[in-house]
């Protein structure tokens, strides 16, 4: 029975921690763009913005045939990379969005490549 509270203090402590993924979502915003450990390349698009008009990202990428559109829902995450001057990410806007920007998406369900998860933006030139 001296097992019992031992048995409990574990479960508690395991419930506790992150997960893999909310520990990727919680730094994501510290990544480079194209650096993300097991998400650049394989669950994410590399492109260049097109355009963005309502709700929906149109980019280009060497390697798809064709422009290719992206929505973006209300709870999709915008990070403007700043990694080139050697800062943080910080929290970006559709206005970012600019044509002729690199960007890296990831999808929400990366099978379907439909809606995104977080998009994160290459910084532009200051004003």
């Amino acid at each position: 029975m001296k097992q019992q509270p031992i048995l409990l203090a574990l479960l508690v402590l395991l419930a506790a921690q992150p997960s893999a993924v909310q520990a990727q979502q919680a730094t994501e915003r510290f990544i480079p763009l194209g650096a993300s450990p097991g998400v650049s390349g394989k669950t994410a698009m590399m492109g260049t913005v097109v355009g963005y008009a309502d709700g929906v990202l149109t980019l280009s990428s060497p390697a798809y045939t064709g422009p290719q559109r992206v929505r973006m829902a209300a709870a999709t995450r915008i990070w403007l990379d700043r990694s080139t001057a050697r800062q943080s990410n910080v929290p970006g806007s559709a206005a970012d969005l600019r044509p002729g920007r690199r960007v890296e998406i990831r999808f929400v369900d990366p099978s379907r490549r439909e809606v995104a998860e977080w998009v994160k933006v290459e910084q532009g030139p200051s004003p």
